[in-house]
């Protein structure tokens, strides 16, 4: 790395405006070193405010200056000081090509161009790496999915509806002001405040918190219910194959995005259009959740190997590709993710880092799972003959959302690992507990639920939590599934079910990788609702967008667990503690 420049080097170019090609001027900020010298260029497109630059997880960019770098933030169109009309992600990708050949064309710069940034700022760099702009080099996209459907607005057929809402407030308050309408900002940011009164609005499509005029494209959202060519249109998935530089990708446990992340990092590797993106693909994967960045997530520290280290780690990235320092990022491992539990890192070729099927854990009771006061077990010995378990759900008392992968922040939205006992209450959640564990248990991988199960309803959800219970009986959520009944079969065309029939359920739970420690218990949780991380599903097939509280309907869930119906989770268990010593 090169020494680093004194601040008072630095200078600072506020507002700087960037042409693009349909005459519409974005506008940047600058940090660059005061020096005849020229430099390599980090780039940030942002939707959230340049003079931020999304500082809540990285360092300022003149910090980044001083070590040698041309630092550009960028407003994205439609925001804040650049021109034009906010439409998430419809231009990014011709706005970031011109953007980064103008950064290249600079009379400072070496043409050489590394972008970063996490979340919206992270999809950019994605769709500006499909247009494949010559002087892009390198790319270090933090917290962000793979497809614009599945994963980010819906999930399996439910709408992702406290990060969509609490998201489309934020960035809808910018918009206001652009428009003069103060007193529509500050609507804005009093229904943010009160976004917890807001997610039980209904129906969706006319939630009287949030203003159509200044954001359309929420209804238009919601007017998609399922994946088509609105969405593909906007999703990497189908674009792999254009992706011709290097990429470090930055994930977290706990973070929405971090299956689209992990396969995002699988798809280049094997689809990129080019040798040097395909061979030059890193994945690193930390406890965190969407935001902000640290060793404490939720109610749990995971001690100081999880402190945020995002900034040194970039500058090796950049420095290894934008300053051809062959000393930096040198035999580094493609993937490197935290385990949890452990609280340590570990280093792999690839992810999952042992493929595998995953070991079943089968949901054993004598019908009474209901709560965790109930008698429902979890066994790796499959059930004979077994009594299903009954539980009621009614979309107006949903079971609520501790914790959990939603985004992005703490206050407005579930994040993180919380305590299960407020909901393991309730008798509408059955509880599947292992017995206490003789020996650690470490599953790092995929995470699966096969769940079979009968509803009265023509449409419902299930959802499916894998949990670590410790020995004083604090229970912490480690990852969650949801599936809308309807889209058992597909994403793209949903179905109703037939009211009593017996319906296999395969719902994935996400990555993760954790040890649960001696004495400890592996637990499942199956309920209906994981409230407001996603809608609540009125148990009437039709979209979500123009369910009423008038639609609500009473489902009687039953989850069988017998020799022909073994509902389980596939846990992809590495090793055991005797197998390290």
């Amino acid at each position: 790395m090169t020494n680093r420049i004194p601040i008072d080097k630095i200078i600072t170019e506020k507002n700087v405006p960037v042409p693009m090609r349909d005459g519409v001027t974005l506008y940047a900020d600058i940090y660059r070193p005061d020096s005849s010298e020229r430099h390599p260029v980090l780039l940030m497109r942002t939707p959230y405010n340049k003079a931020d630059a999304q500082t809540m997880n990285y360092a300022h960019p003149s910090w980044y200056a001083q070590h040698g770098y041309v630092v550009i933030v960028q407003d994205t169109r439609g925001r804040w000081e650049s021109e034009g009309e906010f439409q998430p992600y419809r231009t990014e990708t011709e706005d970031g090509y011109d953007t980064i050949e103008w950064a290249a064309g600079l009379p400072y710069a070496i043409p050489k161009i590394g972008m970063y940034g996490f979340s919206y700022a992270a999809a950019v760099q994605w769709l500006a790496a499909v247009g494949r702009p010559p002087h892009l080099t390198c790319i270090a996209p933090a917290m962000i999915g793979s497809d614009s459907y599945q994963g980010k607005t819906y999930r399996s057929g439910a709408f992702a509806l406290a990060s969509i809402q609490s998201w489309v407030l934020f960035v809808a308050q910018d918009t206001a002001l652009r428009q003069g309408r103060t007193d529509w900002a500050a609507e804005l940011a009093a229904n943010l405040a009160g976004i917890h009164g807001v997610y039980r609005s209904l129906p969706l499509k006319r939630t009287a918190a949030i203003r159509e005029e200044l954001a359309p494209y929420y209804r238009e959202w919601l007017e998609h219910p399922v994946r088509g060519l609105y969405w593909t249109a906007r999703s990497l998935r189908e674009r792999y194959g254009a992706i011709e530089v290097p990429a470090l990708h930055v994930g977290g446990w706990y973070d929405l995005f971090v299956d689209g992340t992990i396969e995002n990092f699988n798809g280049v590797r094997e689809q990129g259009a080019t040798a040097l993106a395909r061979d030059n693909q890193y994945l690193v994967v930390e406890p965190w959740y969407h935001m902000p960045w640290s060793r404490y997530v939720g109610e749990l520290d995971f001690g100081p190997e999880a402190a945020n280290r995002i900034d040194r780690l970039q500058l090796e990235w950049f420095a290894r590709w934008l300053k051809e320092d062959a000393s930096q990022w040198s035999g580094v491992a493609p993937v490197q993710y935290f385990v949890m539990g452990d609280n340590r890192w570990k280093q792999s070729q690839q992810w999952p880092p042992q493929p595998a099927a995953g070991t079943p854990f089968y949901w054993r009771s004598a019908s009474r799972a209901n709560s965790v006061s109930g008698d429902g077990a979890l066994s790796a010995e499959p059930p004979e003959a077994e009594h299903p378990d009954t539980f009621v759900y009614h979309p107006s008392i949903p079971v609520p959302a501790l914790g959990g992968r939603s985004g992005a922040v703490p206050e407005l939205t579930p994040m993180g690992p919380k305590n299960q006992l407020p909901v393991e209450v309730r008798n509408d959640v059955l509880v599947y507990t292992s017995a206490a564990l003789e020996e650690e248990v470490a599953i790092e991988g995929n995470v699966t639920a096969v769940l079979y199960a009968a509803t009265t309803a023509e449409d419902t959800d299930f959802v499916v939590k894998l949990v670590d219970v410790h020995p004083d009986g604090r229970a912490y959520n480690i990852a969650e599934g949801i599936v809308r009944a309807s889209f058992r079969h597909s994403l793209e065309h949903p179905q109703p079910v037939t009211p009593g029939e017996i319906v296999r359920y395969e719902i994935p739970l996400g990555p993760t990788a954790i040890v649960f420690k001696k004495r400890h218990a592996i637990r499942v949780d199956v309920t209906s609702s994981l409230f407001p991380t996603f809608d609540r599903n009125p148990n009437r097939f039709m979209p979500p967008g123009e369910t009423t509280e008038a639609d609500f309907a009473t489902a009687t869930q039953t989850v069988y667990h017998d020799r022909l119906h073994p509902s389980h989770v596939l846990l992809p268990i590495v090793r055991s503690a005797q197998e390290t010593k």
